[in-house]
């Protein structure tokens, strides 16, 4: 009942939002700038969504050597792409981790080392996306607000291991946290790759969102960019179906104080969902045909 009560919360979540942004805006604008959009950046955007999957397959190679397991990064490649299809066509993104965490336990014989690995794949880019969202949010305040995100950085840095271990004690799951934290300290040459792989997977997604914005003839400021862009991809963490309503809502706002009209936004939203789906389909017949592009390497 819990399982299918966080199911029903999610959809609920975007069908409010849905039916508030249908009441709010006027979805023929919306319709004629879906039309009017320069799909050649669809193209960009897409092979800038591959180049990210390709960087995020060899972080997680990279996580792997640690456990002193080697796979082929294009193998890992696959299971990202096949993931997409998980996670748009179940109503939840944790669908594709599960897939992916069980094709790679199948394949090097060990469920426990391929869910860590899974586990640690999104710790590593949440960790990059949360720092690159506190200076994002502190750049709104100018050069005091990036100095005032330096010093908050420092701090919880400083507090993370100590308060990390007692809170681990007490919720079962932040031992998940604890573990992955010491893998980064143990192991500070692949901790470190982790890292920059990171955030050049960041980069790329920022590029893809900038690219669509661009297909609807809006150029965004470059500081606005690196300011926005990180918290826009932490609306991923609101419950929802697959960011549906969600995302368009906080693109809606988010970028209203960068003067893009909510029409251009709401556009930009819905262009980044089809991005997904497309890559998502792509994932999906690499399922059906059951292809393996590591065999090709």
């Amino acid at each position: 009942m819990k399982k299918y009560f966080k199911i029903l919360l999610r959809v609920g979540i975007s069908s409010a939002l849905i039916i508030f942004l249908l009441s709010t805006q006027d979805f023929s604008k919306i319709k004629d700038s879906l039309l009017s959009f320069n799909f050649i950046f669809v193209v960009i955007a897409l092979l800038s969504l591959l180049a990210g999957t390709y960087i995020s397959s060899i972080r997680w190679k990279t996580i792997l050597k640690t456990s002193n397991i080697n796979v082929s990064e294009w193998f890992l490649f696959a299971l990202y792409i096949k993931g997409y299809f998980y996670n748009n066509f179940l109503p939840t993104q944790m669908g594709g981790d599960v897939y992916k965490s069980v094709a790679l336990g199948n394949k090097i014989k060990d469920q426990s080392t391929a869910l860590f690995s899974v586990f640690m794949d999104r710790f590593g880019g949440l960790v990059v996306l949360l720092i690159l969202a506190l200076f994002g949010i502190g750049s709104l305040y100018g050069l005091l607000g990036v100095f005032a995100s330096l010093g908050l950085l420092i701090v919880g840095l400083m507090l993370y291991f100590p308060v990390l271990k007692i809170a681990a004690k007490k919720v079962k799951f932040l031992k998940k946290f604890e573990d992955a934290s010491k893998l980064f300290i143990s192991d500070k040459q692949n901790g470190f790759l982790v890292l920059t792989y990171s955030l050049l997977v960041q980069i790329f997604s920022f590029f893809t969102t900038y690219t669509l914005f661009l297909g609807l003839g809006t150029v965004l400021p470059l500081g606005k960019v690196f300011a926005f862009l990180p918290i826009a991809a932490l609306s991923s963490l609101i419950p929802s179906f697959n960011g549906y309503g969600t995302q368009e809502t906080v693109y809606a706002y988010l970028f209203a104080t960068a003067g893009v009209t909510a029409t251009l936004s709401i556009t930009a939203s819905i262009m980044n969902h089809i991005v997904r789906l497309i890559m998502s389909l792509v994932g999906g017949l690499l399922i059906f045909f059951n292809i393996d592009l590591s065999k090709n390497k």
